[in-house]
């Protein structure tokens, strides 16, 4: 056997030895490559009826499922050959709300939508702990795709529902509009990731119409300010009525007893001569109030500071009608004073700053009512008359990419083909 040059030997046993150790540092540095490239699975979770908001039958469920098939088979196809998680699919059922949610409930009060149904996508990833072998999956995960037919709430896009009303509606604060692209409204909510600082889009929010009327109507600064000046009056007659029932004549002879017991532990003081203590003696004699002093006090002040936030609501109205006919951001919630109304209007054309004075990258919000004449309230609930997708993205690598799918030019279309196939 022809021996080989121990020169060549080295040379080969060299190579052999940098390709194991490539080998190795490939293995480890591509778990979490690995894992992000793994082909995802599909799993078929448990439908579920949500508790304590009434009832639903079967028959009222089987209409609304052609439309979650739908809306399933979309979810699915957009995410062809995706990788990266494990993927589990059911759909949610709320059922017709209670008898005391019809007169606050804006869908039903406004759209005449009692119930409503939703395509859930979760996503459970796999990842690598500390980037090492074996591949695990996520036991829980927040990060999920939602269809929501006829309901258009969700935590983070929606404020303060069945709280406010303005002009006898029903008002709550929403996400300003991103933009629109023919029937399609985009909503995104912003988040700051407090490692970076950088800003990110924590939830997006896609409302797809069936027509070219809005969702939703907004609030111009004119109309919340008529309201505030309804609320006010409310707010006086509730502080009124407070006070009345605070003020009983009968307590009288009751708070002279007190004030002449305490009167009297001040002048046997022990401790203290009559001429140290006659300053305090002074003070309390001069600031006791009987109960109709208190009552007296009391509707006094909440006249002059009712008159005084009147005033300012009034000075305000007067302002040029561009100003007035602009967005309101959001209620005003604190006591009825001229400095706590002074303070809420000037806030509404501050831009906030960080710390070093750059302007604050946020989250815009302004306050709607739900538009009645895009619904027809004919028809059944289970009849899709807007379509609500939820991306709930988070910090989750995976919902950046679902994202950008979703958000592709025509990967919508699908959905609202549903809108129109009535």
């Amino acid at each position: 056997m022809k021996k080989i040059p121990v020169s060549l030997h080295k040379f080969l046993l060299l190579i052999f030895l940098i390709c194991i150790a490539v080998t190795q540092s490939n293995f480890a540095q591509d778990c979490k490559t690995q894992a992000a490239k793994k082909p995802s699975t599909l799993e078929r979770g448990t439908d579920a009826i949500a508790t304590g908001t009434g009832k639903m039958n079967a028959a009222e469920m089987a209409k609304m499922k052609p439309y979650l098939a739908k809306a399933e088979s979309w979810t699915k196809n957009i995410l062809t050959n995706f990788t990266g998680a494990t993927l589990l699919y059911y759909n949610n059922y709320f059922p017709k709300y209670l008898p005391d949610s019809e007169t606050t409930d804006p869908m039903f009060v406004t759209a005449g939508i009692k119930s409503n149904y939703q395509s859930q996508m979760m996503f459970f990833a796999y990842y690598c702990y500390e980037n090492k072998y074996p591949l695990e999956t996520e036991a829980e995960s927040g990060s999920s795709v939602y269809v929501n037919f006829n309901n258009v709430f969700a935590s983070g896009f929606t404020e303060d529902v069945g709280v406010y009303k303005v002009n006898g509606r029903s008002a709550f604060k929403i996400i300003k509009k991103n933009r629109t692209e023919g029937r399609i409204d985009f909503y995104e909510l912003r988040g700051r990731n407090n490692a970076t600082a950088v800003m990110y889009t924590s939830n997006d929010f896609i409302i797809l119409r069936n027509s070219d009327k809005p969702v939703f109507i907004t609030v111009t600064r004119k109309e919340y300010l008529q309201q505030m000046l309804k609320d006010l009056e409310d707010y006086k007659k509730r502080e009124i009525t407070s006070a009345k029932l605070a003020y009983t004549p009968a307590n009288e002879a009751a708070n002279k007893a007190s004030f002449d017991e305490q009167l009297k532990r001040i002048d046997n003081s022990k401790n203290y001569t009559k001429e140290q203590m006659a300053p305090y003696r002074r003070r309390f004699i001069e600031t006791w109030e009987t109960e109709k002093q208190k009552f007296d006090k009391r509707m006094s002040k909440l006249e002059a500071e009712s008159s005084q936030a009147t005033q300012v609501l009034l000075e305000y109205l007067q302002k040029p009608t561009e100003w007035l006919n602009r967005i309101t951001s959001d209620f005003y919630s604190d006591s009825y004073t001229k400095n706590g109304v002074l303070s809420y209007l000037e806030r509404l054309d501050k831009i906030p700053v960080n710390g070093v004075g750059e302007v604050e990258e946020y989250t815009l919000t302004e306050l709607v009512t739900i538009n009645p004449d895009y619904f027809n309230k004919t028809l059944g609930s289970e009849v899709p008359q807007v379509i609500m997708v939820r991306l709930r993205n988070g910090n989750y690598a995976h919902m950046q990419k679902v994202g950008s799918l979703v958000k592709q030019p025509n990967a919508l279309a699908p959905l609202e083909a549903i809108l129109n196939s009535r």
